[in-house]
């Protein structure tokens, strides 16, 4: 867990700095600057419409008394995906795209929710109910 944090708070942001260094050193500022804001807009018009879907389709298997797993791993990854786009950068934004493919986030749960399991059968997890 530390690593993650440390990749996220200081090697992440050096690489972000580094990457749109480059972009900016192959086009020019101007090019830069209008490739964020557009994948920022780009990212919340997707985020938006996808979220509806996935609200849509909550309410579909509610009204037909399932449980909606698939509109919940939507839901989750698109609010992992907000803050990713919203993040000035093109790695961010890379990821945060990904996570707007549906095949690509459904991958990303399952393997979350393995990672989780494992925890649990190692006793390094602990679900409590109260």
């Amino acid at each position: 867990m530390f690593y993650l944090l440390l990749g996220l708070l200081v090697i992440l942001p050096i690489a972000e700095i580094a990457v749109i260094v480059e972009v900016g050193q192959a086009t020019n500022w101007l090019v830069v600057v209008l490739l964020t804001i557009l994948t920022a807009a780009l990212g919340a018009a997707l985020i938006r419409w996808q979220g509806l879907n996935a609200l849509k389709e909550y309410r579909a298997a509610a009204a037909r008394r399932e449980v909606p797993v698939g509109a919940a791993v939507d839901g989750v990854s698109l609010l992992l995906a907000a803050p990713l786009m919203m993040t000035p950068g093109f790695i961010t934004d890379a990821f945060g795209f990904a996570l707007l493919i549906p095949p690509v986030r459904r991958t990303v749960a399952r393997a979350l929710l393995r990672r989780v399991k494992r925890g649990i059968d190692r006793g390094q997890v602990r679900i409590i109910r109260r």
